[in-house]
């Protein structure tokens, strides 16, 4: 099954899927692309199943209802926002396909429903029927917050021996190491006054400031590699609109990653004891450990000479590592693109993933 056929077909569901907004700020646009992905598999008489679970619609390829495969792939056709709507007109150019989802995550939802319909197609020829087949797909809709209500629950109900979570790595990186997430808020409370008589108040802004100047001291270790806990101050928001009154409240989101090296719940206890404000935390996402399986040699074999390693951002993987599920994050090159106005794909990139998935599942159908 050589790909070179198969390269216009990969490249324009890509660009189709780009083209839908599924954005959390539109969940409609989400339904959307999900009906899309469900209306494309009825094209081709592939079987699937929909999951709506508190809003969130993702979709189960498998072989029967037992939902058992021998290798899962995963992707997500949620992305996050632009800033310009151009960004959802793909386009393309010097070799690289541009739009938001290029990289992150559509380009690997096209190429899941392709391998599937490909080798589905190769086993109808031998008069075998998709309960034949070794591999099955879960597409999400909510990886970019977190995931708990599509691969978090969904997983639960999945048997697999290996899976490979296509949303990270690149061509020359089987990923499988990434680290955990906590995120939060950081509260605090001052006394509203005019800001020609600052001295009656105090400024919710200024004990923001100090806060978080005090969380920032409890991660100053600085590593090569990067593999390490971190924190970041992603938004933050205070006063009530006036330009001329001291804020009376403030509250910052902070982003905190951390290594196997620490305890999540002792980050968020030195927190709580650095801060004066109040800390809610919204989010703990444990790290992804990809465990050990035969299939990470076969894996690499058709990866033309990828080395396995670690990333510092997240993904869906977490879930299924925390079920001991062995597994990978493996990707297309994005060049370090994804949530920026640049978000783009190489191209030469998208076609050699594809082939050598296709050259991976096809050892495994044969054994």
């Amino acid at each position: 099954m050589a790909v070179k056929h198969l390269e216009s077909e990969i490249l324009h569901l890509t660009e189709e899927l780009i083209r839908i907004p599924s954005t959390q700020a539109r969940p409609e646009k989400i339904i959307q692309c999900a009906d899309f992905i469900e209306n494309w598999l009825d094209g081709y008489e592939v079987k699937c199943e929909r999951f709506d679970i508190n809003g969130v619609p993702s979709i189960g390829v498998f072989p029967s209802d037992t939902a058992r495969v021998m290798v899962l792939l995963m992707a997500h056709f949620d992305v996050v926002e632009a800033e310009k709507e151009t960004l959802f007109t793909p386009r393309i150019e010097n070799g690289k396909l541009y739009g938001r989802g290029a990289i992150d995550d559509k380009y690997a939802v096209a190429i899941s429903l392709l391998l599937f319909r490909e080798h589905l197609a190769s086993l109808q020829k031998k008069g075998l029927s998709q309960k034949d087949m070794c591999f099955g797909l879960l597409l999400t809709g909510d990886e970019e917050v977190g995931g708990k209500n599509g691969v978090g629950k969904i997983c639960e109900k999945i048997d697999t021996d290996f899976f490979i979570t296509l949303d990270g790595g690149n061509p020359g990186l089987i990923v499988k190491k990434e680290k955990g997430v906590i995120r939060l808020y950081l509260e605090t409370t001052g006394t509203a006054a005019h800001a020609a008589r600052p001295w009656l108040g105090e400024n919710a802004f200024d004990l923001l400031i100090d806060d978080y100047m005090a969380v920032k001291e409890l991660f100053t270790c600085e590593t090569v590699d990067h593999w390490h806990k971190t924190v970041a101050l992603t938004q933050c928001e205070a006063g009530n609109g006036s330009v001329n009154i001291l804020a009376g409240q403030a509250k910052a989101t902070l982003d905190i990653r951390y290594t196997e090296h620490e305890s999540p719940d002792e980050i968020i206890k030195a927190v709580e004891d650095a801060v004066s404000g109040k800390i809610t935390v919204f989010e703990k996402s444990p790290l992804f450990f990809g465990g050990e399986s035969p299939h990470f040699a076969q894996l690499q074999k058709y990866s033309d000479g990828a080395v396995f390693g670690f990333e510092h951002g997240a993904s869906d993987a977490c879930y299924m590592s925390e079920r001991k599920i062995p597994g990978a994050v493996w990707g297309a090159e994005g060049e370090m693109s994804q949530h920026t106005e640049d978000e783009h794909i190489v191209l030469d990139s998208l076609y050699s993933i594809f082939n050598s998935l296709n050259a991976f599942l096809a050892e495994i159908a044969e054994r």
